[in-house]
Formats: C-alpha cells, structure tokens, sequence
C-alpha cells in the first residue's frame, strides 16, 4: 500500500522507523531512524565515498547541510547511506565530521 509520511511518522516496520524530513536534496527527502536497533536510513542526503559527506546535487545546500545536523543530533550508531557502505558503531561521530565540514565549506 502506498501512503504519503510526514515528520514524526512512524512505520510498522523494524520494531518502528520514525520518518524525518530532511529537506535540501530535495524538497520531499526524508530518512528513517529504527530507534530499537538505532539505526539511521539517510537515502542521498548523507553519503559514504572514502568518508561521510553531503550528498550532492541538492536543491538547496542550506537546508540541505541543516538537515545533516539533524541527522547527527541523532547520536545514532549505524548509519546506512543511498551512496557507499554502511557505518557500523559510532555512526555520529562521522555525521557530526560531515556536518561541520559541509558548513565549513564554500556553497
């Protein structure tokens, strides 16, 4: 069955996968954080390729790079990422290293 989510859902699945909106790839971006196992589901917001970053090709890099920051307040353990290999133990410690490196850098 196909559903439109909102922020703050949570779907039957995972013991429970609370839906963020995470707007700046796209308007619509949304991840899931199964809080039981504390596992995150960026999609293309958030990256892997040799180390965590931004995704690319955002609509707006803004909201995009405040919605990383919403990911690492998370301070989730596992992350899984739409580009690259999963973070298995301490995930946050590389969604924090992205965020500050994502505002740090020339829009």
């Amino acid at each position: 069955m196909d559903r439109e989510v909102d922020d703050g859902d949570v779907l039957e699945f995972g013991g429970g996968a609370r839906v963020l909106s995470i707007p700046g790839h796209t308007d619509s971006s949304v991840a899931l954080h199964l809080e039981g196992p504390d596992v995150l589901f960026t999609g293309d917001a958030v990256a892997d390729v040799e180390q965590t970053v931004l995704g690319v090709f955002n609509t707006d890099r803004d909201r995009a790079i405040e919605s990383l920051h919403r990911l690492a307040g998370l301070e989730t353990s596992t992350a899984c990422f739409g580009h690259g290999p999963p973070i298995i133990g301490d995930a946050a410690a590389a969604l924090h290293a992205a965020a500050e490196d994502a505002a740090d850098l020339p829009g």
